[in-house]
């Protein structure tokens, strides 16, 4: 072969050894983490604990707010269930986004998945 084709073919290994060492790691990790569920779980333990933190956050307003004007709040027969529904949706939804990102991840559309990643 000519001097141009064997330095190109070079260049071409040279990139690809430094995206095999650089870049794989990286993408191998984020590839497993999105097919294992392990970022899913992490982000349904979040909400339990924001919507407890939430719910005794709104409740002892509603108290003040009631004391002001010297009677108790009475709670309602649905506050409990409307609370839950909240959270369930809450799930839902993250469940649904963790499967279009790991679809997305699995399509090659990495790029805003990459960046989804380094915010959670």
């Amino acid at each position: 072969m000519g001097v141009a084709s064997d330095t190109y073919a070079e260049l071409t290994r040279e990139q690809y050894d430094n995206w095999l060492e650089t870049y794989y790691p990286v993408q191998k990790q984020y590839l497993e983490a999105t097919q294992s569920g392990e970022l899913l779980n992490e982000q349904l333990g979040r909400v339990d604990e924001h919507y407890q933190e939430g719910t005794q956050a709104s409740q002892t307003g509603t108290n003040n707010r009631m004391a002001r004007y010297g009677v108790q709040a009475e709670e309602g027969q649905h506050d409990g269930l409307r609370t839950s529904l909240a959270q369930v949706a809450s799930k839902n939804a993250l469940r649904d986004h963790e499967k279009d990102r790991a679809m997305n991840a699995l399509s090659g559309a990495t790029t805003q998945a990459m960046e989804q990643m380094e915010d959670v």
